[in-house]
């Protein structure tokens, strides 16, 4: 009997910490991977490839973000991508996305994350895509708190200016979702996003598994609640820390 107790005790003590971990961690969102909580222990970059299916087009990416701790409180991000329209009427187009430049300050870290951070795109990409060489920017809070022992919510809160020509549309972003640890290495990632202005939800389900302490495979698939996001979304990705 006192075996059967301290097996269930180190079941539900390693549960605890694989939340913890969720928390900390190398395990990244997938909606809002760049406005998230926590500060990375190491660099790490993500190579991915997505599909999104619009109405009017679909638009395939490969895309490339990564982080880089500046301290134990300071993160700096980037991401990039190159991308494929194919448009129901009209030629196919291609070309580099807008890069994108996030930067957070970690608050708080006890048992949770909370940080606060700004983000800009830099008006690099193709006039021909849409969306993109445009100047955007905002500000977020990010926070990532545990339910129990093997739930993690997550949360993210900004407001982000949109460049329309001349003139910048003030936008709210929200994004709520959950970590469930099923073990060490596999965590399951659910977000629902939204975004005004540009009548974006989007509800999202994703695997995070981990290779070993340097790499993770990672694969989502997405469904919009609303006109301005995609009607489906696939996206698969593998994650290297620099260890």
């Amino acid at each position: 009997m006192k075996i059967f107790f301290t097996i269930l005790f180190m079941l539900s003590l390693s549960q605890i910490l694989w939340a913890q971990d969720a928390v900390k961690s190398d395990v990244h969102l997938f909606q809002t991977f760049l406005r998230d909580a926590p500060i990375s222990s190491s660099g790490y970059g993500e190579f991915g490839i997505s599909y999104l299916n619009y109405d009017l087009f679909n638009q395939t990416s490969l895309g490339l973000q990564g982080g880089y701790p500046i301290n134990e409180k300071i993160e700096l991000d980037v991401g990039l991508g190159f991308l494929f329209l194919n448009p129901e009427y009209g030629d196919n187009r291609s070309g580099l996305s807008d890069i994108a430049v996030t930067g957070r300050y970690l608050i708080f870290e006890d048992n949770k994350n909370l940080s606060a951070g700004g983000y800009l795109t830099l008006p690099v990409g193709s006039n021909d895509l849409w969306g993109q060489n445009r100047f955007n920017f905002g500000a977020f809070a990010a926070i990532r708190q545990p339910l129990n022992e093997q739930f993690v919510f997550t949360g993210v809160l900004g407001l982000d200016f949109l460049e329309r020509g001349d003139d910048y549309d003030a936008a709210i972003l929200i994004n709520i979702g959950t970590i469930y640890a099923m073990n060490e290495k596999l965590h399951f990632v659910g977000e629902l996003k939204f975004q005004s202005k540009v009548d974006y939800v989007l509800l999202s389900g994703g695997a995070d598994y981990s290779l070993n302490k340097k790499g993770r495979i990672r694969g989502a698939l997405g469904f919009g609640l609303d006109d301005g996001a995609p009607d489906f979304m696939i996206m698969g990705s593998y994650m290297l820390f620099l260890r």
